[in-house]
């Protein structure tokens, strides 16, 4: 068997003399991971996909750490490409494909959502219109919203999963940033979306909202800013004042305070909002050492991550034992500087601990408490 010693991706001291050393000690290890005969951790089969038994993570070209274990959930279907948002809702299992769309909407093609049982079933898909990005299912009504082309012309519709209608919503055009939405998080009975590649000012600085607080009404998609993208911020690592500059809004969700986290994806940053959309709003921040895209808190011990490749199109499993209540798991997506991994982040320094890696294209990534 070959050990791995996985490196942590640190925010301070040289950054690029330390992203060049890690890049080398990743490539090196997934190349172990993926030629020994003896992988760290085994896959369980997804015989719902005609997935052969037997099959190791190295078979993917994917490595981890001892006491994870990967598992297959479901192989890309025929007719669909680029796995990106998950949902779990209702007994469901949602993956959202983007095709070969154009992310600002200046093609004609579309998106596919694809529903599954639990054990990896296809069992019905919904067509949406353009490069979809951003889904998450409504916990009240248990409708999809799906947003599309988050580089421009965007494009928003909810998806009824129990009849398939698909009902398209307009956005404000021009919109007000110059750029497309992408994630979105259902929190307090408010929806909040990101505001995504805004159009900057002569100094590189995004001076336009970055999250707005969404509404549906009148086939309209109607927006309220909650947080400008050269917002102040508590530096939580530095416990100092600082001013934002959301560059690269992206991945939202929810962590274990109940605070809203927005994944400054392009600026490599964290970013929390207590009370968000109130008057007693609060933001903090943490800087790390890596471009991130979905991030997720673990909500109960006993579970397991839901993750996308991109790049095969193929859908994961990760296990743990006992997952630490309040762990916060990440991904670096392809264009990061360490690209190709899941793991843990730790908030108190901002560093970045591999766990998983050997992923061509990490997107997206959810955690999934056992029922």
């Amino acid at each position: 068997m070959i050990k791995a010693i996985f490196p942590v991706i640190k925010v301070r001291g040289s950054f690029a003399t330390s992203l060049c050393c890690i890049a080398a000690a990743l490539v090196l290890i997934l190349s172990a991971c993926s030629t020994s005969s003896t992988p760290t951790t085994t896959t369980t089969p997804t015989t719902s996909n005609g997935n052969p038994s037997g099959q190791q993570p190295g078979d993917f070209g994917l490595g981890a750490l001892p006491g994870y274990q990967v598992s297959l959930f479901a192989r890309l279907p025929s007719g669909v490409t680029g796995p990106d948002s998950l949902v779990v809702d209702n007994g469901f299992v949602y993956i959202d494909y983007q095709n070969t769309t154009a992310k600002d909407c200046t093609d004609q093609f579309t998106s596919t959502v694809v529903q599954y049982d639990m054990t990896g079933k296809m069992l019905k898909s919904f067509t949406v219109p353009g490069h979809s990005d951003g889904m998450r299912a409504d916990p009240s009504t248990h409708l999809l919203w799906v947003t599309s082309c988050e580089d421009g012309n965007p494009k928003f519709v909810t998806i009824d999963p129990t009849s398939g209608t698909v009902t398209p919503y307009a956005f404000p055009m021009p919109t007000p940033h110059g750029g497309g939405y992408d994630d979105l998080t259902f929190l307090n009975g408010l929806v909040f979306i990101a505001a995504s590649n805004p159009t900057v000012n002569s100094a590189g600085v995004n001076v336009f909202p970055a999250i707005d607080k969404v509404t549906l009404s009148n086939g309209k998609v109607n927006l309220t800013p909650v947080l400008m993208g050269n917002a102040t911020s508590t530096d939580l690592i530095a416990k100092s004042k600082v001013q934002l500059n959301l560059i690269d809004p992206d991945s939202m969700t929810v962590d274990s305070k109940g605070q809203l986290v927005l994944v400054n994806q392009g600026g490599s940053q964290l970013v929390f909002l207590q009370n968000p959309g109130t008057p007693q709003q609060a933001v903090t921040s943490v800087p790390v050492g890596n471009q991130l895209d979905d991030t997720v808190w673990i909500t109960s011990p006993q579970g397991r991550l839901l993750v996308a490749d991109g790049g095969t199109g193929n859908t994961y499993w990760i296990s743990l034992t006992h997952f630490g209540s309040g762990a916060v798991y990440t991904q670096a997506p392809d264009d990061s500087g360490v690209v190709g991994f899941v793991g843990v982040i730790d908030l108190s320094t901002g560093f970045v601990n591999p766990v998983v890696i050997g992923f061509i294209k990490a997107t997206g990534m959810l955690y999934v408490p056992n029922s």
